[in-house]
């Protein structure tokens, strides 16, 4: 017995003797405390030899396993820091290191794999390893990590796809509306961007239906979480042209807590900058109202040119968005107002391509449009593994009151109101019992108004052109679905309504337009269908195919003849992901669909001083088919994403679209001819994390060809467009004192029609950014873009913007700073574009010189 109790007492001083102890801290900035990410930590042994490293994660922390402590020292380094060493027999776990900012952390090396982590399907991007010191918001980073793209309004692809979610600490608190996080949230208080691959965003789906989209994560520092975090800029300055004052404010807060989110923002300027797109819902589908407006009084615009040197604007915005855990689900409220008033100059030259003759008609336009939007959405939702319940109600509410005063070939005053008043609800519930079978009840119901008005001043009389528009939408459906080793089943079944009232008048006709202009029309229709869906997994392959097929019954009280119809549209895809690095997925379809009904208007429409539109005076039914193939790979090691895509279709239509030439007036109509289109897009892109100084590079590239037919002056035209563009950007810090922005754009463009060719016409364009840092607290910005656009065949016009930016750090809460945009004052810009039916050259005027003094505080 002594012996047993010996031998078990001496096993357990072995075990004890070889027992884990895990070394654990937080790394955190002196006098700040905020949590550093991505800190390299090493642990010695009592020689000074290397046994175990490891790195912060985006709250600071770390964890490494030993045997042993006795003797070792931590050893805790990053750039920008001073490095501390740490010995463990004289400090308790886990460990708090502070460390201090320093400048002499040259020789300090990243490990690659600190800049990009990955994890099954999920990959990790350290956002304070592509910051700049110039970087604003979040977007601003988004930008520079390779795989991912970024437009100005804030929208994000993600191998050359667009995202299916956006969070915030893993809650969906924006929706579609993320580009107020993107442009609006201080990418200091984020410390890691997480990109979920093949992500199902409702729970109950996971395993049953497959999803290739992509959904991303912002993982916040501890300072930005469990409180109320600001940012403001209030901006005060002068500008050339417009000639007078200008300024720039904007207001953004952000809560992000365990049972609520909020982020509230306020903008104001008139500097250029379009505020409009900031509460955009980059998810919403289509109005299946299917309205969309007549009148087409618009202010001149300017392509290929970045919005804030050619807005001339006096703009605001209002966002709140809520997010609040209820229960087992969360509540959601968004409520945005904005206000826009635009001015705009431009004098053109449209050449209209006829068999005879052509027509040219030259135009001075100088205009100014006031916009108000208002909209709310309200969200209640459960997403469990279970149960999905969503409904969501909203409401938009549009104003918009445009005046353009034209001289030229047929001087006029236009003014028009077009308001817009829309309202939805939409339900759905998903519900999932014994693991692999699913029910599904939707309901969806919509309304709009669409009222128009437009009145033209011409010749000393005035014609007045009244529109109402309105329609409602229902939807109601239900589905069931099942799972067995890999195979879904499912079945949808529904009905759809839709009521449709149309009412135009325009009392006083031109005399040299022949026909009606009054239409009064209702278009209704009852829809019943059934969507069979069948996916199979096997192994990294999936299958799904689509059969929808539907009778639809239209009425048109008298205007046109009653019909009935059946529709059948089948669809086929397959996803290849072999490994984590390499996906591929093939899609094709192919199918019978009814005509836009807003086409079917056997009257006349007046959408602007001298144009017409008339639409068909009959019902018709079009095909069409598609392929597609697209492939994305991802080294994440070696920082390299690569992505490329090809589409083609065809359609087949049995009404042509036509253009004629009455006098002064054109009139768009459709005439009883078949018209077949195709088009061919292909596009790619390929990124690389450049480690050595801090930066990362992109290429793309992209082609399209469209095929189309037409009628001008009762003649028929074959029109092909072709056009291709590649493009690059390389950014980073190769000194610490130094880092750059560079992008670069070339495109050709070529119309041909019948057989003739016209010139190709080219465009390109330049833009740098170079920070300098002469100090800690001092920043030198230069920022310069050139725009070289071929006008006419071996005619170019250059163009070359530069502006300056001098910032001064008071403190870590305050930012003073002024800069100077067009420092060379250039005040116009040409250019020159083909339609299948004719050419436009314009010149547009630009913002002038401007000098913008601001302030920027933020807790």
């Amino acid at each position: 017995m002594n012996r047993l109790l010996f031998i078990i007492a001496f096993a357990l001083a072995a075990l004890n003797g070889v027992a884990q102890v895990n070394v654990s801290g937080v790394v955190v900035e002196e006098g700040t405390n905020e949590p550093l990410t991505g800190a390299s930590v090493i642990l010695r042994t009592a020689e000074g030899k290397i046994k175990k490293y490891a790195t912060s994660d985006a709250n600071g922390k770390f964890t490494i396993s030993t045997s042993k402590i006795k003797g070792y020292t931590l050893d805790v380094s990053m750039m920008s820091f001073a490095k501390q060493t740490v010995k463990l027999d004289s400090v308790q776990l886990p460990v708090t290191i502070v460390t201090e900012a320093s400048a002499t952390m040259l020789k300090e090396v990243a490990v690659k794999a600190d800049r990009i982590r990955e994890q099954g399907d999920t990959i990790t991007y350290n956002v304070g390893t592509f910051a700049q010191a110039q970087d604003r918001s979040i977007g601003d980073v988004l930008k520079r990590m390779p795989g991912i793209d970024v437009s100005n309004s804030g929208k994000i692809q993600y191998q050359g796809e667009d995202i299916n979610k956006f969070y915030i600490e893993g809650s969906d608190l924006l929706g579609g509306k993320y580009g107020i996080a993107t442009n609006g949230i201080n990418h200091d208080d984020v410390g890691a961007v997480e990109v979920m691959e093949n992500h199902q965003p409702m729970q109950v789906l996971s395993g049953i239906s497959f999803s290739d989209k992509a959904a991303i994560n912002l993982k916040l520092k501890n300072k930005a979480k469990a409180t109320w975090t600001f940012h403001g800029d209030a901006g005060g300055g002068y500008s050339w042209q417009p000639e007078g004052a200008v300024w720039d404010g904007e207001l953004f807060a952000m809560a992000v807590m365990p049972g609520f989110q909020n982020i509230t923002t306020f903008k104001t300027n008139n500097i250029g900058e379009d505020l409009s797109a900031s509460a955009t819902d980059f998810f919403a589908a289509r109005r299946a109202t299917g309205l969309s407006q007549y009148v087409s009084v618009s202010l001149p615009g300017v392509p290929n040119l970045s919005r804030k040197r050619t807005l001339f604007n006096r703009s605001a915005l209002v966002s709140t968005n809520s997010l609040w855990k209820v229960k087992n689900g969360e509540f959601k409220a968004q409520v945005d107002y904005s206000f826009n008033r635009v001015t705009a100059q431009a004098a053109n030259i449209t050449t209209y391509f006829l068999e005879s003759d052509d027509r040219v008609i030259t135009e001075n336009r100088d205009g100014r449009d006031r916009s108000h939007t208002l909209s709310g959405k309200f969200i209640y939702e459960v997403n469990q593994k279970t149960t999905f319940i969503n409904n969501t109600l909203s409401t938009n509410i549009d104003w918009d009151d445009v005046r353009l005063g034209v001289t030229g070939s047929l001087p006029n005053e236009q003014s028009a109101k077009l308001p817009d008043y829309y309202v939805a609800n939409k339900f759905k519930m998903i519900k999932r019992f014994n693991g692999k079978h699913l029910i599904t009840f939707q309901s969806n119901n919509e309304w709009e108004s669409l009222p128009q008005t437009l009145n033209v001043s011409l010749d000393g009389s005035t014609l007045s052109q009244h529109i109402g528009d309105h329609a409602f939408y229902t939807h109601e459906s239900a589905a069931y679905a099942f799972s067995i080793k890999g195979i879904t089943v499912s079945l949808e079944g529904g009905v759809k309504g839709y009521l449709r009232s149309l009412n135009t008048e325009l009392p006083d006709m031109p005399t040299e337009l022949p026909g009606t202009t009054e239409n009064v029309l209702n278009t209704n229709y009852f829809t019943v269908y059934a969507t069979p869906k069948f996916e199979y997994w096997v192994k990294r392959v999936n299958f799904t195919l689509n059969a929808p097929v539907s009778f639809a019954h239209y009425t048109f009280d008298k205007a046109l003849a009653n019909r009935s119809e059946v529709y059948f549209s089948p669809s086929l895809s397959m996803n290849w992901k072999p490994n984590n690095r390499f996906s591929m997925t093939l899609r094709g379809g192919t199918g019978r669909s009814p005509m836009n009904l807003n086409m079917i208007q056997p009257g006349y429409i007046m959408t602007n001083y001298r144009t017409f539109k008339q639409g068909v005076d009959d019902f018709y039914n079009s095909t069409s088919q598609n392929v597609s193939a697209s492939f994305a790979y991802k080294h994440t090691r070696r920082g390299v994403f690569a992505n490329a895509m090809v589409m083609q279709s065809w359609s087949h239509l049995p009404y042509t679209m036509a253009q004629q030439l009455y006098g002064d007036y054109i009139v768009y109509s459709y005439t009883d001819a078949k018209s077949d289109g195709q088009n061919l897009l292909a596009m790619g892109s390929v990124g690389k994390t450049l480690d050595f100084m801090r930066g990362s590079a992109n290429v793309n590239g992209s082609f399209n060809r469209g095929e189309s037919h037409l009628f001008s002056e009762s003649n028929a035209v074959n029109s092909i467009s072709l056009g291709w563009s590649v493009g690059a950007k390389i950014n980073g810090a190769p000194l610490r004192w130094l880092s750059f922005d560079y992008h670069i754009d070339f495109s050709n463009s070529q119309l041909r029609m019948n057989g003739v060719k016209n010139s190709w016409l080219s465009g390109m364009e330049n833009s740098l950014l170079i920070n300098i840092m002469p100090h800690s607290k001092l920043e030198w910005r230069i920022m310069g873009e050139h725009y070289r656009n071929e006008l006419t065949e071996g005619k170019y016009k250059n163009v070359f913007l530069l502006d300056t930016k001098l910032v001064y750090k008071l403190n870590k809460r305050i930012e003073l700073s002024a800069m100077l945009n067009n420092i060379f004052n250039q005040r116009t810009y040409n250019y020159t574009t083909y339609s299948q039916l004719s050419s436009f050259e314009s010149q547009r005027w630009l913002r002038g010189r401007e000098l913008l003094f601001t302030i920027s505080l933020r807790k």
